[in-house]
């Protein structure tokens, strides 16, 4: 079963459920500075994805996002918000669209239909670019997150505090090198199809400088979900929540009051 932790008052059914999905590489500390801006408004739920962080061991036979979003829906709370960030945003797409009884809202940050550039889709990692970048993790995995890591920050005006916190989570817990790979494959995969099809409450935020996830694409994804919330946190990075998490909370508070 996948690792999951909860903060905020628990007890208080008045108080709205929140479920944070990390990104690829990543796992669930990635929230220290986020959760004490949330936990008094929320029963916030973290959980470590498959293969990912405390939950590396935990590993479906067949890696693809049916399996992902069955796992987490064996320790998520029977209904709430769920925000996710960059894949973990695909996932939270994916989760509402097979479970959306037990969805309210959907937020995403720094996430994309399309990480991959393809035909009609200009906003993506090059398509050589991210083939070695696949081929250079099975390679040397621990060298390849740490350049990972230094395009998450690239932009930022904290870069440097940023990437100090991106290492220390890296190495405070070890993923696997099969739910590594695993989870990278799942961002080659053309989501468009998934955006069109959710029809819940959405909020996509994209970061200004965010080189991961281009904000160019704010009038795509619109396209896409015409009935989504699309807006732009200014002079962030891909992590820019790492140092400014404030803003971010107060984005999901004025979303989900």
């Amino acid at each position: 079963m996948l690792y999951s932790q909860q903060y905020g008052s628990q007890l208080n059914s008045d108080v709205p459920s929140l479920v944070l999905l990390h990104g690829w590489g990543m796992h669930s500390e990635i929230w220290q500075t986020l959760i004490p801006e949330l936990q008094q408004q929320y029963q916030v739920t973290v959980i470590d994805l498959p293969g990912l962080g405390r939950s590396a061991e935990c590993l479906p036979e067949v890696y693809d996002l049916e399996a992902v979003v069955a796992c987490l829906a064996e320790v998520a709370p029977a209904s709430a918000i769920w925000f996710g960030w960059s894949l973990g945003g695909i996932i939270a797409m994916a989760f509402a669209q097979r479970y959306p009884d037990r969805v309210s809202k959907v937020i995403t940050l720094g996430s994309s239909p399309c990480f991959v550039e393809r035909e009609n889709w200009p906003f993506g990692m090059g398509e050589t670019t991210y083939g070695q970048f696949e081929c250079d993790l099975q390679t040397n995995s621990a060298k390849t997150l740490q350049r990972f890591n230094r395009l998450q920050v690239h932009g930022s005006a904290t870069a440097r505090a940023d990437l100090k916190i991106l290492k220390q989570i890296v190495a405070d817990v070890q993923s696997s090198e099969r739910g590594l790979n695993a989870s990278l494959a799942l961002l080659r995969q053309d989501y468009r199809e998934l955006y069109r099809a959710i029809d819940l409450p959405t909020l996509h935020l994209l970061c200004e400088r965010d080189t991961l996830a281009s904000a160019a694409m704010i009038d795509a994804l619109s396209q896409l979900q015409p009935d989504a919330n699309v807006a732009v946190l200014a002079e962030q990075s891909h992590v820019g929540f790492l140092s400014a998490p404030a803003c971010l909370a107060e984005k999901i508070r004025q979303f989900c009051p």
